[in-house]
């Protein structure tokens, strides 16, 4: 087929660029004389060209305009580069002038093609026309493909068949059944998480290499967001999605074959035979098995959840035992399709339902037991004539590592947690939570172990700074002590003895401490950053001080922070020093030439702390609390003090004295030479460094 005959049968619209009207009819009288549909528009300027493209959608724009083509050619290129309907549309320019060098150039500006004979205008304008109509037509093809990519879309979007595109080994689609089979929510919890992270067993290898095949066709283990392995068959094909090449994946839950006798008995020996769902025994085996997982995990999880029938007995009245066993059987169903891939549904009393679930949070765990309510409440039984409905409660907790390792106490206090709800009213669902009145020791212990966890996760810890002011004109460096503070879930500040100790009782206290060391180190930085010198001191338990490899974290954090100065002070009380002596003194060789650096607190309140000094030398020390109680009124504290000052002074060391409350014992301590004083009277701990050192 010649390059005339491809488009003899086509309308075309040439947009001709002169200053002689004649020239553009004559044009078109002899296009049409070849046999062509041909439509000529003429335009004299910019301003007309304008105006046509405005209102006359053209195949080829033709410039024969002499000396000005260039110009004009130009001129159209800014023009294409904002109007869409330009796209594609070739420029053809007429120059029977121009040499190698202005063609070169006319093409740089975006001309497809250069005429420099009249001859070759007709042939070469066909070319044009024939690259400007396959252009409109790929894009006409490509508007239909992508509506028909669209209706396919959401054809797949609702189809029951599990689908997803995988693209690099990542999600980047999965319609709903296929995030039903495999346990999540929505799409975001597997958008760009990779499809072998599901990978079961041995089918990690198998998938990598079926990934990389084309319509192929296999069964692989994959795990839930439950936790739970499923065998899939799944057959692949390559797609496309957004316009990107990827690899559409179709997957079908494989059932369990229980053709053979043993297979058959170990199916019956995990199932419940009225309902079909898993029964009480292999559910505890599960949740005593996740538990231990979680105990090997370092961010493991997990949840339980009890939904119980409430009205069982009215409802037996209505529709008798054989009815209320149909009932459980299609509820139980109606249950566990609801729970999808996300857990493990089982029979658990008489008329309840018990559910493990998998690295779900209290709030999505709640979602969940909500919408079972909800379930339960839309439900509706039809026996005969006779219908009924349920009446539902759940109780749900949280599985962790603070949690017991047996199902048995597990499972007793979601049915707390049920039995709350149900007293509560109809359809309400509650976490559980010990009551603090009748709540064991270790059920505590757990409460405030997963309250300082969640604290830490949910950055509900803050640091407040308490200025220590020098006597003696010290202003280049500013220096606070640090307390810690930290708020409950509901925004109330919680008592420091009480979350520390409770802290320390759950092996949380080094937690805290490495917060603190960090939170620290950052206020330090940006002080440094601001022009400023702030020297922080901190308090850091017994347990990290113990503790070999604290010094070594310290170490690594205040190597990559770099201070100019000695800005971070551990702060040891004597009675804890007195006990790692050696250990100590490492840890006071290593933070020295990296900035830090302890000091000893509680000095005079017995005649340790000097004999310690002998082996653990440092700059300062802080005089203990207990001697600053009515400071001013109590004579043998104040001769106390200062003789520690003076002891202090002749081994040239630095002596801050705490908890100055008012204007009397300042007065007092000022002429013994104290180096640095701190306390409310001064001011109380703030949230910020901020405090004017120069009215002192």
């Amino acid at each position: 087929m010649t390059l005339v005959e491809s488009i003899e049968n086509t309308p075309f619209s040439i947009l001709h660029i002169t200053g002689s009207v004649n020239d553009s009819i004559a044009l078109r009288g002899e296009l049409r004389n070849a046999g062509l549909q041909a439509s000529v528009h003429n335009a004299a300027d910019f301003d007309a060209v304008r105006k046509e493209l405005a209102k006359t959608p053209v195949d080829v724009i033709y410039i024969e305009f002499g000396a000005n083509a260039r110009e004009m050619l130009t001129a159209l290129s800014e023009l294409a580069a904002k109007e869409p309907a330009l796209n594609g549309v070739p420029v053809v320019v007429y120059d029977d002038m121009a040499g190698t060098e202005e063609v070169e150039g006319f093409l740089e500006a975006g001309a497809f093609l250069v005429i420099g004979d009249e001859a070759l205008v007709e042939p070469l304008l066909m070319r044009a026309v024939a690259t400007g109509l396959m252009h409109k037509d790929r894009e006409s093809k490509a508007a239909q493909l992508a509506k028909s990519e669209l209706r396919c879309q959401k054809l797949i979007d609702g189809s029951a068949e599990a689908v997803a595109y995988i693209q690099d080994g990542l999600h980047i689609y999965a319609n709903r059944a296929y995030l039903d089979l495999l346990g999540f929510e929505s799409i975001d919890d597997l958008l760009e998480e990779p499809i072998l992270d599901l990978a079961g067993g041995d089918s990690a290898q198998r998938l990598k290499a079926f990934l990389k095949t084309e319509d192929a066709e296999d069964t692989f283990t994959l795990r839930t967001s439950g936790g739970h392995e499923i065998d899939v068959k799944v057959s692949s094909t390559a797609a496309s999605f957004d316009g990107e090449p990827c690899l559409q994946i179709f997957a079908n839950q494989v059932k369990e074959d229980v053709g053979d006798i043993s297979e058959q008995l170990e199916y019956f020996a995990r199932r419940d035979l009225l309902t079909g769902l898993y029964n009480r025994n292999y559910l505890f085996e599960q949740i005593e098995a996740r538990r231990a997982e979680i105990d090997a995990e370092e961010e493991g999880s997990g949840s339980l959840l009890l939904l119980e029938i409430l009205n069982h007995d009215e409802i037996k009245k209505h529709i008798g035992t054989t009815g209320m066993d149909n009932l459980l059987t299609e509820f139980g169903k109606e249950i566990e399709e609801r729970v999808g891939g996300q857990g493990l549904v089982a029979r658990h009393g008489a008329f309840s339902f018990l559910t493990l679930l998998g690295r779900l949070d209290p709030q999505r765990t709640a979602e969940l037991a909500d919408a079972l309510n909800e379930l339960a409440r839309e439900y509706v039984y039809t026996q005969g004539t006779t219908s009924v409905t349920v009446i539902t409660s759940a109780g749900y907790l949280v599985l962790d590592e603070n949690s017991p390792s047996k199902a048995a106490e597990l499972v007793d206090r979601v049915e707390r947690a049920s039995n709350r709800a149900a007293q509560e009213g109809d359809y309400l669902s509650r976490l559980y939570e010990p009551d603090i009145k009748t709540a064991s020791e270790r059920e505590q212990d757990e409460a405030w172990a997963r309250k300082i966890k969640n604290a830490l996760r949910e950055s509900r810890f803050s640091l407040v700074f308490q200025p220590i002011v020098s006597l003696t004109g010290d202003r280049e460096i500013s220096r606070y002590e640090v307390f810690v503070r930290m708020v409950d879930e509901d925004g109330s500040l919680i008592s420091p003895a009480e979350f520390l100790s409770q802290a320390e009782r759950g092996d949380l206290i080094q937690s805290i401490d490495r917060w603190v060391v960090l939170s620290a180190i950052k206020q330090i930085h940006n002080g440094v950053k601001a022009g400023e010198k702030p020297k922080l001191y901190i308090r850091i338990s017994d347990a990290s001080l113990h503790d070999p490899e604290f010094g070594k974290w310290v170490a690594q954090r205040l190597q990559m922070t770099r201070l100019p100065d000695t800005l971070l002070a551990m702060q040891v009380s004597v009675d804890k020093a007195g006990h790692a002596l050696r250990h100590l003194a490492d840890l006071q060789d290593t933070l020295r030439p990296l900035g830090g650096e302890l000091i000893l607190d509680g000095f005079g309140s017995g005649d340790d702390g000097f004999r310690i000094l002998d082996h653990l030398p440092v700059s300062t020390i802080k005089i203990a609390r207990p001697l600053l109680e009515s400071f001013s009124q109590e004579a043998a504290n104040q001769e106390r003090v200062g003789e520690v000052v003076q002891h202090a002074k002749q081994s040239e060391m630095a002596v801050i004295v705490p908890n100055v409350e008012n204007a009397a014992s300042l007065q007092i301590l000022w002429p013994m030479g104290v180096d640095f004083v701190q306390g409310d009277f001064i001011q109380a701990p703030q949230e910020t460094l901020e405090f004017d050192f120069a009215q002192f």
